[in-house]
């Protein structure tokens, strides 16, 4: 089961590293840093901060003078996180309750809250690319360009641009952006190769319901924390966990609403071999983001374990819409299709592995003809 979110797997481990290092403070990493991209790609190397917060390292964007935007689920319910500026010094900045449900949230370098401008256009490239934290070289840097997906509809506030854009711990809350230096996302979470990102359209609506239910805010925000702790927790363990542990996952990933911790949850569950459990948290997770590989990718995986081929084929015709060529879900269309007699489904399968992966057509059809003849 694939539990490779990076975003939330920053907290602890990547904390205790970058504290070693550098405590979070003032380094120097030299003057202005080189970049051979064009210059509206650059700019985006002095807008992009890392942020730290008690439990984790992750990255914001600067929209004005004083406002960043970052993920709901960096901040958590932390009342001030710091923000490493361009220029190294350590900043303090207040979070803005908000009561959307994106996973999106603004910061603050001073308690009055001014209005700010939002006019981020309307590009849909099918070219995109990050511009974010990276951890293992402690600072801001651009990512290799990487292929769009799928866009989210505009009637589902928790669903996300997903590209094949690479995840690294840090990269949370960093900047989506297109060849022209547009911003077109707030990097939220992947899953191995797939990148999520919360649509800049959202932003206004978000921002707009600033300081709106502070009380529900900060509390949804606690439900975040202990959810990704009781994860990380349940990691650790080879078999099922006590009871109260699975219990902590449960309530507390429920209480989140989010879209990532709800995959986090039911592929944690998957793992340990609690399907049905896998099976509700992916489920939730795919409802919100009917178009997420990473969500339909985890949930075919465990409708497998459990024998569930029919349910799993149909999960497995969504997620070859968007991503085709993705070998391990081309083996699972392939077996499903076998273990169920469904030959149509199987050939269909085969068709894909032609174009992408020939060199595995002659097993997955040899293993077809044995179950289905």
């Amino acid at each position: 089961m694939n539990t490779s979110l990076f975003c939330i797997i920053t907290k602890y481990i990547y904390v205790i590293i970058i504290l070693s290092s550098i405590s979070f403070s003032q380094q120097v990493l030299g003057q202005e840093p080189s970049c051979n991209e064009k210059k509206e790609v650059c700019d985006w190397l002095k807008k992009v901060v890392a942020i730290k917060t008690p439990t984790m390292i992750a990255s914001g964007i600067f929209l004005s003078d004083t406002i960043i935007v970052t993920n709901r689920h960096v901040v958590e319910d932390s009342k001030a996180v710091l923000i490493r500026m361009p220029n190294n010094k350590i900043l303090k900045a207040f979070t803005i309750p908000n009561s959307h449900t994106a996973d999106i949230a603004f910061i603050s370098l001073t308690k009055n809250i001014k209005s700010i401008k939002f006019d981020f256009g309307h590009s849909k490239p099918n070219k995109t690319r990050m511009i974010a934290f990276d951890i293992g070289r402690n600072d801001i840097r651009i990512f290799p360009e990487a292929n769009i997906i799928s866009y989210p509809d505009p009637n589902k506030p928790q669903a996300r641009i997903h590209s094949s854009a690479r995840n690294l711990p840090g990269t949370s809350g960093g900047a989506l952006i297109d060849k022209n230096g547009n911003l077109i996302g707030i990097i939220a979470s992947g899953g191995g190769e797939y990148n999520e990102a919360v649509p800049v359209n959202l932003l206004k609506d978000v921002y707009d319901q600033n300081n709106i239910e502070n009380e529900k805010f900060f509390q949804t925000g606690k439900a975040i924390r202990l959810c990704a702790d009781a994860l990380e927790e349940a990691r650790q363990y080879q078999n099922i966990p006590e009871k109260s542990l699975l219990r902590k996952i449960q309530t507390n990933c429920e209480l989140s609403n989010n879209k990532l911790l709800f995959d986090m949850a039911g592929q944690a569950f998957g793992r340990l071999g609690l399907l049905n459990d896998s099976i509700y948290f992916l489920k939730k997770s795919s409802k919100l983001d009917p178009k997420s590989p990473t969500s339909l990718h985890s949930l075919a995986i465990t409708l497998h374990l459990n024998k569930s081929y029919e349910k799993e084929i149909e999960i497995l015709k969504k997620l070859l819409e968007f991503t085709p060529d993705d070998p391990q879900a081309l083996r699972l269309a392939v077996q499903a299709a076998a273990f169920s007699k469904n030959k149509i489904f199987g050939e269909y399968a085969i068709s894909l592995m032609e174009i992408h992966n020939p060199s595995a057509v002659s097993l997955a059809r040899e293993f077809l003809d044995n179950a289905t003849n």
